[in-house]
Order: structure tokens, then C-alpha cells, then sequence
């Protein structure tokens, strides 16, 4: 025990002392060379070599190479590169290119964990980052950012200009000639295309641009949900950031319910140290008419081209969250951990805006939970019962903000109450600009009590005998509280296979198979929709006017459960250790 109590001291006190795992060089083609020592020979390379402290790596005319170190960082070497391992510890590593071109991919480091590229001219930390990088034996180098950030310093002082910048993702920077000041530029489309492409060894150059296109059409679809009128790239920063890293991706494509073709994209990214971003992007090449189920709810929509549905969680928290997940159990373990605010939002882009249902959470104190009352409006409580965020945002060009900024001041809490249109929103950024172009087209709305006026509606497939996992609810609210106009917000709630067909509860539970592979073959779905009231209505379904209350139809979205299975495969051995 003596020995134990001893050796977790030194693991501790002298971190930089102990030697990590080696690198292992994952995969090459054509000329590859190994030097294993720093005055050792260079020999032929071999698959799943290992390459020590001190050792290096190169590639001759058409050789290239991947390598992976022990923290799960990784470092593709494309022709005529030289790399050395000079520095490879548990919290420390340190690469040098001598010359050639790299692409390095690092995970999120632990705190103390430091990850370093040297050149002759200058030193790159990283953390969670991934960019290319080219230098020569003269100390020229180019850097790109494609991922995360780059802090990019001098080793020898430039005659003019900084000496270190942090350089951005979509940024780089390229040594400047002789007496002309350095400075990050943004990267031109051919430079992000080449930096972008598949680098694995021994692919044909139509091969290393397949995947590439792919993930340019999905960017491009993200980018376009994302674009603002005047300012991308503060839509980049804010509201859908899934071109930095994400801290766990997943991705499915399956059929949805009414049988269409569905591509399920999932994130989770931190916009900032304190904030945890979940978002799920469900793409439809053609969205078709169907038939409204039986007790359902009515689509007045037609046929849609390349749609995009989305939903997006965000939540704060009072103090920074650890930048490795795997050390998150134990610190969500902390009593002194509370969120400050949380929001749901649900949307879908059209070609003059876009439809959105969301749900504000603000913590309170007194309560020590999150609320979801008229107080995340700023205002009194009186009647703490549920309430949504929905209406139909265009650009507002008078006040120079658009749809998806509108979005965003939204997830962010940023919005209250209007008190010169019964229900309507303005920003509290900017008290003077109501939120939509037009006055009341987004409002907020509160579930209403049964002495108000309010009235329910469930349905499921047990109540028709059925064994089926499927249900139908709608709850009447109120705009801007409890008097005035009344609304429904309706959802149908499915449990799928990657086929499209509802599962029952016996696929579930008799299925056999272990529950990864199970959770890897079905989905859920829910349709939201918002319907105007029928004056003298009930709580039967048909009473429900089928008339939409805004423009457009519904928002459905497909979950998969693979991000959560992600982040518990990754969180394992953690909440493991905690248990014990």
C-alpha cells in the first residue's frame, strides 16, 4: 500500500517526468523513412511502427504517412516532410517540422496538457485544434486554421511587425518577405479546399476530394442556415458554430415516418468556456406530402425541396466547464455547479425565413432550478405555468438584423416582453426593435389552467390497443399570457427504425441484441405544429381548428441517440472510476 501511496505522489508532483506511450505510425505509401534515436539510422518504415521520443519520420517523391500519438492527436506527412518527435510526455509533446508539409489534428488537451509545433521561424500551440502547416529549410512556413486556434509565435523577432498572434479558424498566415510586417488573412477557397481534402496515404486524387465534397455540401447547407445579411461571420461565432471542432459529432442517414430520405447531423461544440451547444440538423433531399395518421394532426404544406429542420440546446453554467469531457462525471459531481440558463430551440428554414417554436429556462436562486414562467421575460411572476417562443423571423432590414440573429438573441434570452402588442417581443439589447419585421409575428404564449380556458389532447397507440411506441398531444395557450388570443401547440411523437417503420414495444425489449446495436437501428421523431384556436372548442381532436397560426406547416425532426452513446462510450471509464 506503502508503494501505492508512493507512486500516485510522483504521478502527480512530477507529471513532466514520466514518459507517455509511444507514437505509432498508422499508415503509409510510397518512400517512408524512420529514424528511431536522434543519432540513430534511418530505416525503411513499416506499418504500426513506433516511433519514440527523439525519433523522426520522412516521406521521399510520392511517399506519405499518418501517425498517431498516445492523446489521440494525429499528423499526416505529405511528400518530400521531414518530422521529429522532440519532446513526447504524459502533459507535454513537442513536434518539429524541418521541412515539408504537415496536417495536424489535435483532440481538447487536459488543462495542464501542452501540444507544440516548432519550425525554425516560429512555435504553434494547439489546443483542440486542426491546420496545416508548410515549412522549408530556410524558414519559410504557411500556416492554415481550418478548426479551433492556433497561438502562433516568433522564435526569431520579425524586423517588423508582432512577434505572435492567435489565429482563428478560417484564417492563416504566411511568412511575409523581408522588411514587410506578418498579419493572419483569411483563407482563399482553394487554400481551405487543399487543407480540407482527404490526406490518407495511397488515395487516388479523386478519392481525397470524395469525402470533401461531401462535408462542402453539408457546410454549405449549414453555412446558408446560418448566413447573415451583413455579418457572417458573427453568425459563425454565435448561433450555428459547427464549422469550428466539435467536442463529439455523429451522424445517420435513414427514413423518417412518411418515408422520406433523412440525413441526421449532431454537434456538440462549446461557443464558449461556460456553455455546452447541442445541435441536431435533420436535411431532406425532397419532403413529401402524406396523409394525416389517423387522430393525427393535419400538414397543410406541400411538397419541399432540400429541406432543413433544426433544433438546438444551449445551457450555461456559473463557472468553466473542464476542457476534456472524460473529466466532466466528476465535476458535474460538485455541488457548487449550477446552470444559469438553458434553452430548446425548434426551426425550420424557408426560403423567406424561418418557422421556430422555442422554450426559455432561467435559473433562480431562491428555487435553485430552472424555470420556465414569464419570469425568463423579465417579468412578475403571475401565473408560473409553462411558455413558448414561436412566430415566423425574416430579415429585418430597418434595424439591420436578420432572421438568424433574431434566432440568436432568442437562444440566448435575450428577448422580453413587448408591452405595446399584447404578446409580441422585443430585444433587450435594443429595446426599440421588436422582434420580426412585422408587429406581433413572434409572441410568446403560456400554457393555459383549466380555470382560463385551458385544454388538452393525448393520444397514443395504447389507447387503440395498439403496441405500437406513437403519441399525439396538443396544449392550448394563450398569447401573452391568459387573456386574448388562443393557440395550440401540437406535437406527434414517434419511435423508428432506420427504415421508417414505428417500432413496438416488443422490438424494443425482445429484440436480442445488445443495446448499442439496438440504439444504432432506431430514432425518434416529433412534428411540432402551431394551430390557431377554435373559438368553442373542446378536447377532442376535431374540434382543433387544422388551420396553421403562421404561414408555414411544421417542423419535424428526426434524434438518433448516437451522440449520447458517443459521449458515454468517451465518459465510461470516468463515471466508472467515480462509482468506485
Amino acid at each position: 500500500m506503502r508503494t501505492k501511496f508512493l507512486s500516485f505522489f510522483l504521478f502527480i508532483a512530477l507529471p513532466g517526468v514520466m514518459l507517455a506511450a509511444e507514437a505509432k505510425l498508422l499508415s503509409m505509401s510510397g518512400a517512408v523513412e524512420v529514424r528511431p534515436a536522434r543519432e540513430g539510422e534511418w530505416v525503411s518504415a513499416t506499418d504500426s511502427m513506433e516511433i519514440p521520443e527523439g525519433g523522426a519520420i520522412r516521406t521521399g517523391a510520392g511517399g506519405m504517412a499518418v501517425m498517431q500519438l498516445p492523446n489521440k492527436s494525429k499528423v499526416w506527412l505529405k511528400e518530400n516532410s521531414s518530422l521529429e518527435i522532440e519532446q513526447r510526455q504524459t502533459f507535454s509533446s513537442r513536434l518539429a517540422l524541418i521541412f515539408g508539409k504537415i496536417k495536424v489534428r489535435v483532440p481538447h488537451l487536459m488543462r495542464k496538457e501542452r501540444f507544440e509545433i516548432r519550425t525554425q521561424a516560429a512555435i504553434c500551440a494547439v489546443r483542440g485544434t486542426e491546420f496545416t502547416m508548410g515549412a522549408n529549410e530556410e524558414g519559410k512556413l504557411d500556416l492554415q486554421v481550418l478548426f479551433g486556434e492556433v497561438k502562433f509565435k516568433f522564435t526569431i523577432p520579425p524586423a517588423k511587425g508582432p512577434t505572435q498572434f492567435n489565429i482563428p479558424q478560417g484564417q492563416g498566415l504566411t511568412t511575409a518577405e523581408e522588411g514587410k510586417a506578418n498579419k493572419p488573412v483569411l483563407l482563399t477557397a482553394k487554400a481551405e479546399r487543399e487543407a480540407m481534402e482527404n490526406w490518407n496515404p495511397g488515395l487516388k486524387p479523386e478519392e481525397r476530394q470524395k469525402e470533401l465534397q461531401q462535408k462542402e455540401n453539408d457546410r454549405a447547407q449549414i453555412k446558408d442556415f446560418a448566413r447573415t445579411t451583413t455579418n457572417a461571420e458573427n453568425a459563425v461565432k454565435n448561433f450555428l458554430n459547427v464549422v469550428k471542432e466539435s467536442d463529439l459529432e455523429a451522424g445517420r442517414t435513414l427514413k423518417d415516418v412518411h418515408g422520406n430520405t433523412v440525413r441526421v447531423d449532431q454537434r456538440m461544440v462549446r461557443p464558449d468556456a461556460n456553455t455546452i451547444q447541442f445541435m441536431n440538423l435533420v436535411k431532406r433531399p425532397s419532403y413529401a406530402d402524406f396523409t394525416k395518421p389517423a387522430n393525427g394532426f393535419t400538414y397543410n404544406g406541400g411538397a419541399v425541396a432540400n429541406r432543413l429542420d433544426y433544433m438546438q440546446m444551449n445551457m450555461g453554467f456559473n463557472t468553466a466547464l473542464p476542457a476534456r469531457i472524460e473529466e466532466w462525471p466528476s465535476f458535474f459531481n460538485s455541488n457548487s455547479i449550477k446552470p444559469t440558463y438553458a434553452s430548446f430551440i425548434m426551426a425550420q428554414k424557408e426560403p423567406t425565413g424561418i418557422f421556430f417554436v422555442a422554450q426559455p429556462y432561467l435559473y433562480i436562486a431562491s428555487r435553485d432550478e430552472l424555470i420556465n414562467n414569464e419570469q425568463t421575460l423579465g417579468l412578475a411572476l403571475a401565473d408560473d405555468r409553462d411558455i413558448v417562443l414561436t412566430g415566423f423571423l425574416t430579415n429585418d432590414s430597418v434595424n439591420n438584423i436578420s432572421a438568424v440573429e433574431g434566432l440568436n438573441r432568442i437562444a440566448r434570452l435575450e428577448v422580453t416582453n413587448d408591452g405595446a402588442v399584447t404578446g409580441g417581443l422585443k430585444y433587450t439589447s435594443d429595446n426599440t426593435t421588436k422582434v420580426g419585421v412585422t408587429a406581433g409575428d413572434v409572441v410568446w404564449a403560456q400554457r393555459l389552467t383549466t380555470a382560463n380556458g385551458g385544454l388538452s389532447y393525448n393520444m397514443d397507440a395504447e389507447d387503440i390497443g395498439s403496441d405500437q411506441l406513437w403519441s399525439y398531444n396538443a396544449e392550448r395557450y394563450g398569447i401573452g399570457g391568459q387573456a386574448g388570443t388562443k393557440i395550440w401547440l401540437a406535437q406527434e411523437s414517434y419511435v423508428i427504425n432506420n427504415g421508417g417503420a414505428i417500432q413496438t414495444k416488443n422490438n424494443i425489449v425482445s429484440s436480442g441484441t445488445d443495446p448499442f446495436t439496438l440504439l444504432k437501428n432506431v430514432a425518434g421523431e416529433t412534428v411540432f405544429y402551431v394551430k390557431n384556436d377554435n373559438p368553442g372548442g373542446n378536447s377532442t381532436y376535431n374540434k382543433i381548428s387544422p388551420i396553421d397560426r403562421i404561414g408555414t406547416s411544421n417542423i419535424d425532426l428526426v434524434f438518433i441517440p448516437d451522440l449520447m452513446v458517443a459521449a458515454v462510450q468517451r465518459m465510461l471509464p470516468a463515471i466508472t472510476s467515480l462509482g468506485e
